[in-house]
């Protein structure tokens, strides 16, 4: 078996599997859409017999403004604070763990590149 082959058979199921996700999502979103599009439409309907339609589209506009103020204050507070790219390569690399992890997928590496050049009579 190939140093590919079994990446391959590594990685494919990983890849596999969160494309499926990704498609659950997208699903989920647009359902997500349409749910918000009929109960929208619903309450402007409600509210237009209580209120008028002109009330009842400024209601819902308000209704949609304060949740996505919600949404923005979600997201501003819970960003992470991104460190420069010099800081983020030092604290990677800080720990001996990490130091030892980087060594050996670079000896790897090169040994994999090395087989590669001797013309094909390497074990792999």
């Amino acid at each position: 078996m190939r140093l590919t082959d079994l990446a391959e058979a590594t990685i494919g199921p990983i890849v596999g599997r969160v494309v499926r996700r990704a498609v659950l999502f997208a699903l989920l979103g647009i359902l997500v859409i349409v749910t918000l599009y009929y109960a929208s439409a619903a309450g402007t309907v409600a509210l237009a017999l209580e209120y008028g339609p002109v009330y009842a589209y400024l209601i819902m506009a308000g209704v949609y403004a304060l949740a996505a103020i919600a949404v923005l204050i979600a997201i501003l507070t819970t960003r992470n604070k991104s460190l420069p790219i010099q800081d983020r390569a030092a604290t990677a690399l800080s720990s001996p763990r990490n130091m030892q992890i980087a060594a050996l997928v670079e000896a790897v590496m090169l040994g994999y590149t090395l087989a590669r050049k001797s013309g094909g009579k390497g074990i792999l």
